[in-house]
C-alpha cells in the first residue's frame, strides 16, 4: 500500500521503518526540513535500534520519500497516518494544535481533490477527542462526511523507546477505534500476517485504552519503588522480593484484580495496608501512592452509595453482604458499609446472602458486623424471590444470572450491578452497570 505519515518524530519514523519492512511505500511529511532531508537520503532523524537499517533498505528500493509539503500526502495514497505530538498544556490537558493543523491540511487537500484515503489518527488523544473535535474539523475543512464520503479511524500506538521496532512487529495487541463498523478494514489488511489479538472498539474506547495502559505502567513503577524503599528501610533486598512477586503469574502478574468492580475489603487487604503504612511512618519513608489507596477505596464505596440514593428508593435489596462470594467473612466488607449508610438514610433493606448465618458467626467477624448492623438477622431474607419487594437491587455477588436480572427489571425493579453479570447488555431498561 501507499501510506503517507504526518509527523516524523519517534512514532512516525518507527512506523515508517516497519511499514517499509513489510513492503509498503511510505511518504513522510514533516515541517522540519532537516528531518525531511535525512529521510530523503535514507537516514533516520531519530535514534532507535533497528530503524536506520529499515529506512535505508526502503530508500534503496525507492519506497521511501519525504516532503515538507502536506498537499502531496493524498496523491494516489491508500492511507494517511497522523503521528504528530499531543504535548501537555499548562493546565495538564493535551495540546491538539499539531493534530488540528494536520487535519486542516488534509481536509483542504480532500476538498480540492478526488482521492479518498483512509485517515488513521495515531496521536494520543483523550476519550471523546476524535468524535467531538477531530471529525467535525475534518468535515468542516473538507466538505465531506465521515462514514459516508471518507473514513477516519483511531489507531493507538504502543511503542516503547528502545524497543519500538519489536513492539510494532510483535505487538501485544492491535487496537482500532471505528466511527462505524467496517471503517478499519483497509487498515487491518496491513496486519493480516501479524500474530496478535485484534480489537475493534468505539472511537472513545480506543482512545482510552492508551491511557489505561500508560497509567497502569506508571502505577506499577511507583508501586515497585515505594515497596522497594520500604524493603530497603527494613534491611531487605527489594530485587529478591520482586523476583518472587513476579514469579506469581496466577494472581500478581495476571488479569486478576484488574477489572472494574466493587471496592476491596476482607480480613487481609485493609489490615495489611494499614500495617505497611505504619511501618513506613516508623521508618520515615514516604509512600504517597500507598497512602492514598484506602482513601480511593472509600471513594469507591461512597460513589455506590450516592448512586443508590440518587434514585430515592424506599427499599433496597442486596445480593451479597460478605466481602466476596462463598464466604461469610464480613470484616471490612464494602457491602456492610453500604448497608449501614443506607439504613442511616432511612432506606429499608432486604439482604440475600445464603452463606451468611448469624448464629454461626464467631470472633472478630461477628463483632464487626454486629457493630455495624445490630439487627442483621432481621435484614436477611431466605430467597431471591424475597427481593422482589425492593425498588432497587444492588448485585454484589455473581450468584444470579442474566435471566434473574431481566425478571427483576421486567417487573419494574431497578438493578445496579457491581460485578458484571454475564449476558446482560447495558442498554437493558432498568439495568445499570457499575462502570459499563
Amino acid at each position: 500500500m501507499k501510506i503517507s505519515i504526518f509527523g516524523m518524530g519517534y512514532v512516525g519514523v518507527v512506523s515508517a521503518a516497519c511499514l517499509l519492512r513489510d513492503g509498503h511505500e511510505v511518504l513522510g511529511i514533516d515541517p522540519a526540513g532537516a528531518k525531511v532531508a535525512d529521510l530523503c537520503q535514507g537516514r533516520s532523524p531519530v535514534q532507535e535500534p533497528g530503524v536506520a537499517a529499515l529506512l535505508a533498505a526502503g530508500h534503496r528500493q525507492g519506497r521511501l520519500t519525504a516532503t515538507v509539503h502536506p498537499e502531496k500526502s493524498l496523491v494516489a495514497g491508500d492511507m494517511v497516518w497522523i503521528c504528530v505530538g499531543t504535548p501537555s498544556d499548562a493546565d495538564g490537558g493535551i495540546n491538539l494544535a499539531a493534530v488540528e493543523t494536520v487535519i486542516r491540511q488534509i481536509g483542504q487537500a480532500l476538498r480540492n481533490g478526488i482521492e479518498r484515503p483512509l485517515i488513521v489518527l495515531r496521536s494520543t488523544c483523550l476519550p471523546g477527542t476524535t468524535r467531538e473535535r477531530i471529525i467535525p474539523l475534518l468535515e468542516s475543512e473538507s466538505g465531506l462526511t465521515v462514514g459516508r464520503d471518507i473514513e477516519l479511524v483511531f489507531h493507538p500506538e504502543f511503542l516503547r523507546e528502545g524497543t519500538g521496532v519489536a513492539d510494532f512487529l510483535q505487538p501485544p495487541k492491535i487496537v482500532v477505534g471505528e466511527d462505524r463498523p467496517g471503517a478499519a478494514e483497509r487498515l487491518l489488511e496491513l496486519y493480516q500476517e501479524y500474530e496478535a489479538p485484534m480489537f475493534r472498539l468505539s472511537l472513545g474506547a480506543a482512545e482510552m485504552i492508551k491511557y489505561w495502559d500508560n497509567l497502569f505502567h506508571a502505577l506499577k513503577i511507583t508501586f515497585a519503588n515505594e515497596m522497594g524503599a520500604l524493603a530497603h528501610a527494613a534491611g531487605l533486598d527489594a530485587r529478591q522480593i520482586a523476583e518472587v512477586f513476579c514469579a506469581d503469574t496466577r494472581l500478581n502478574v495476571s488479569p486478576k484484580y484488574l477489572r472494574p468492580g466493587p471496592a476491596f475489603g476482607g480480613s487481609c487487604l485493609p489490615k495489611d495496608l494499614r500495617a505497611i503504612l505504619r511501618l513506613a511512618a516508623l521508618k520515615s519513608v514516604r509512600v504517597p501512592m500507598l497512602e492514598k489507596v484506602l482513601e480511593s477505596n472509600e471513594a469507591q464505596i461512597d460513589r455506590i452509595i450516592r448512586r443508590i440514593l440518587a434514585q430515592q428508593p424506599k427499599t433496597v435489596g442486596l445480593v451479597g453482604l460478605a466481602f466476596k462470594t462463598d464466604t461469610d467473612d464480613m470484616r471490612e466488607s464494602p457491602y456492610v458499609r453500604i448497608a449501614k449508610a443506607l439504613i442511616g438514610e432511612g432506606v429499608r433493606l432486604l439482604i440475600y446472602d445464603p452463606v451468611v448465618q448469624p448464629s454461626l458467626l464467631i470472633g472478630s467477624n461477628k463483632e464487626q458486623v454486629q457493630k455495624m448492623l445490630r439487627h442483621l438477622e432481621e435484614l436477611l431474607v431466605g430467597s431471591l424471590a424475597d427481593l422482589s419487594a425492593a425498588d432497587l437491587i444492588l448485585v454484589n455477588h455473581a450468584t444470579v444470572d442474566a435471566q434473574q436480572i431481566r425478571d427483576w427489571t421486567g417487573s419494574g425493579i431497578r438493578v445496579l450491578d457491581t460485578v458484571g453479570i454475564a449476558g446482560v447488555a447495558p442498554p437493558t431498561p432498568g439495568y445499570e452497570g457499575l462502570y459499563w
